[in-house]
Parts: structure tokens; sequence; C-alpha cells
């Protein structure tokens, strides 16, 4: 038994989809998650995106995804920190496979909030234990946060994926999936469960758990935020007709990785147990 997660924090995720953990990263993984943030946005990938940018509005939303090997502190703080071992736990698996880390990073008083969505409909892996870890640099209120919809990773249906304000994904023929619910115009029928955060804390969701927002910033409050994606015994590398969101399965070809494997290689390894 893991002594970073309780035994009512591994049946929560498992009822609710995603969990909260206080005080999980200390100052200096919080320092060394802030350099890599530092380095992305001086050298941003090619899976980069400005989801906003309003220059009257004084409004900036950047995003990237990046793949262990290609920002040194983004591999530190995935390879050493106690993540690995937390989520492998939450997930019920023997071990946490690395996958790859997303950054959001939204200039202060941004107001544009994240819409509802699944991700791992647009992964480049199935299974059931997959899973992301959220952590943000900087305070998060309720009126704030990152929202999810709870149980809704058992909801078993498999949604098309929602617009993402300028981005189509208009590469993703799988026209047969039914349309996101609108959980926004009807948040009554739904239990939606955020907390108040501060650096350090982090939580956990299941990678078919409804989520969105993590916007609506005041005025000098900017939100810098990374979340690492993790794969458990059961994952198994898919190829999506038309894409995958980020677009990894190149990568992942290039590393040995068939559809049907294990996602394991150098690109995606085993970071717990650590050997």
């Amino acid at each position: 038994m893991s002594t970073l997660v309780t035994d009512n924090q591994i049946s929560s995720y498992q009822r609710d989809g995603v969990v909260l953990l206080k005080n999980l990263f200390d100052n200096q993984w919080l320092k060394i998650a802030a350099e890599g943030i530092e380095e992305n946005l001086r050298n941003p990938s090619k899976r980069t995106t400005t989801y906003v940018s309003d220059p009257a509005k004084n409004e900036n939303f950047f995003f990237d995804a990046r793949i262990r090997g290609e920002v040194d502190a983004y591999d530190n703080l995935m390879l050493g920190s106690p993540m690995a071992e937390a989520v492998a736990h939450l997930m019920g698996s023997s071990r946490a496979i690395l996958f790859y880390i997303s950054v959001f990073v939204r200039s202060p008083g941004t107001h544009t909030r994240t819409p509802w969505h699944q991700d791992q409909q647009s992964w480049s892996a199935v299974g059931n234990q997959a899973c992301s870890m959220w952590l943000s640099l900087d305070e998060v209120t309720r009126e704030t946060a990152l929202e999810f919809v709870s149980g809704s990773h058992r909801w078993g249906t498999a949604y098309q994926r929602p617009e993402f304000f300028q981005n189509h994904y208009e590469g993703d023929d799988r026209t047969n999936l039914s349309t996101f619910p609108d959980i926004e115009a009807h948040r009554d029928d739904y239990e939606i469960l955020a907390w108040d955060m501060e650096p350090g804390d982090c939580v956990v969701f299941h990678g078919m758990t409804a989520h969105g927002g993590s916007g609506n910033l005041p005025p000098g409050l900017g939100r810098r935020s990374v979340s690492v994606q993790w794969l458990g015994d059961d994952a198994r590398f898919r190829l999506i007709p038309g894409c995958d969101d980020p677009p990894i399965s190149e990568d992942l070809l290039r590393h040995g990785i068939k559809p049907g494997d294990p996602m394991i290689c150098d690109m995606c390894p085993v970071a717990w147990p650590r050997n």
C-alpha cells in the first residue's frame, strides 16, 4: 500500500472518476515544473496551439503537448516526483506508464473556459487504466477551477470530440459517435465536482471523465498548469481513423509500438516501480 494515497482516495477515484490529492508536490517540484513551462514557452513543439489570442482584451491561452525527451524539466517532474506511484495505486495498476504531458498557460484575466469533453476519446490509447494528473502552479479558486462530472467515466458512451475554440478536428471521421451532452446548459442534472487548490495540490481523473472549465480568471491572476497523462496494465495502442489528439501516434510507431501492443517503450517508460 502506498503512503501517498489512502483507501478512501482510491475509492473516490474509482467511484467518481476524479480525486483531489493535497500537498503531493513540494516547492522543489513546483520550481522544476515552472522551469519546464518557461522553456516550453521559449521553444514550443510542433504540437502547440494558441487556443485564444485576443490582444484587445490582453487574453492569451497557450497549449502544448510534449513527450519524454523533449524538455528536461518535464522529464524530471514526470519520472522523479511522487506522481507515478500515486496514480498507479489510484488506477489499481501494478505499474505507471508515462504517456505524455499537456501544458496550459492562461494570461491573467483570461475568461475563456475549456469546453466539456473526455480526453481519452481522442487518445491513441485504450484501456480502463488511463488517467491524468493535473496541477496548477498558481492558486485555484472553486469559481475558476477545472470541473468534473462525477461518475461520467462509467457512462459507457463514446462521444464526438467537441469543438475546441477554433479547432474543429476535421481529421476525425468517426461520425458514428454521439454528440457530447450540453452539460453547461443542464448543470443541475449532474453532480459537478471541483475544489479550491493551492500550489502543490493536484487532481487525478480518469481518461473518460467529463471535465471542463479552468477559466474565468480575475484580473491579475494567470494560470500555469500541467496535466500528465498516465497508463496502466491494461492500456493498449490504437490508431484512430483520421487523427489522434495530441498527434503522437507517429512517434509511437517510430518507437516500434504496433496497434494492440502495450504502450511501453523509451518514449513511454514504466515510471513506477522504479528500476
